[in-house]
């Protein structure tokens, strides 16, 4: 195997730039012993020589100048890598791209987003908002390098870790007797006006089997978008239930926010990931940055 190490580059690089031996050993930081012992070795095991040398001078022979050009031109490439990677380290440059479910997309990470791109103007950030099913299979398919969603545990060939607990709230119109509690439980919804999201959403299955228990009136009005609940709710056509990070939909001015009390009345949000990868250096930077979103009940 011939030795090409870098060393062995920067030793003939140096020789063909000033021509003499002592002066490229001290270049290269070695002595001269060891930098002719390099060429030697070198030529010896490409079976050339490379080197013409006398008394007065060092020259290359037009193998030995062949050489030089392919090592200048391999240097080059290994110092765009060096730098390419370091940039990578420090996140000068690199690129991230999150999935995320749309009540968490719309406005929780936005502002985080921009804190994100603020700190670290050379990464390049992409998002994709996106239902749990379709966020887990952009995680699978390597379109994504994270996922946030309410779906976790059992998935499988990805890795998760809880991120944090979305709690419920009711949503009601401010005029309406419960917007005035400080907390409400679910027997507190017996005899209300009450709108559904759609049982196959993730917030519906997170409250489906709260929802058993309750003895409200249903409106029979099941929606699928929260923009959609907000608008019904602010017209007073009836309340619903909610995580806090859906709240920003609503209007402070029309809808009153209150905490419900219950075992378990939260949705989990789940940081997803490709089974047996390591996060970049920009993901991680990334994840350092997530913090739950606050709880505006009664929106202030």
């Amino acid at each position: 195997m011939i030795d090409l190490s870098t060393r062995v580059l920067r030793a003939m690089i140096a020789l063909d730039e000033v021509r003499h031996f002592s002066l490229a050993a001290e270049r290269c930081h070695v002595t001269q012993s060891a930098l002719s012992q390099t060429i030697s070795k070198l030529e010896a095991d490409v079976n050339l020589r490379l080197v013409d040398r006398d008394r007065r001078r060092v020259m290359l022979t037009p193998e030995g100048e062949r050489f030089v050009a392919t090592a200048r031109r391999v240097m080059a490439e290994l110092e765009e890598i060096s730098i390419d990677l370091r940039d990578r380290s420090e996140l000068r440059k690199g690129r991230v791209v999150v999935t995320a479910q749309p009540s968490l997309a719309a406005h929780w990470l936005p502002p985080i987003i921009a804190a994100y791109q603020a700190r670290y103007p050379g990464v390049q950030f992409g998002l994709h908002d996106a239902l749990p099913e379709k966020a887990l299979e952009q995680i699978r398919q390597r379109q994504a390098d994270l996922a946030l969603t309410a779906r976790g545990p059992g998935l499988a060939g990805l890795q998760h870790r809880l991120l944090f607990r979305d709690p419920f709230v009711l949503v009601c119109p401010c005029a309406h007797p419960l917007a005035r509690r400080k907390s409400v439980s679910i027997a507190n919804l017996e005899g209300q006006r009450f709108i559904r999201l759609i049982r196959g959403g993730s917030i519906a299955q997170h409250l489906e089997q709260a929802l058993r228990e309750a003895r409200f009136v249903d409106t029979g009005l099941e929606v699928e978008q929260v923009a959609t609940l907000a608008g019904l709710v602010a017209n007073g056509l009836g309340i619903s239930i909610v995580p806090v990070c859906a709240l920003a939909y609503f209007d402070p001015d029309r809808v009153a926010a209150v905490p419900v009390k219950g075992n378990d009345l939260s949705r989990p949000i789940y940081l997803v990931w490709p089974a047996g990868a390591q996060l970049s250096s920009a993901a991680e930077s990334f994840v350092q940055m997530l913090k739950p979103p606050e709880a505006r009940m009664g929106f202030g």
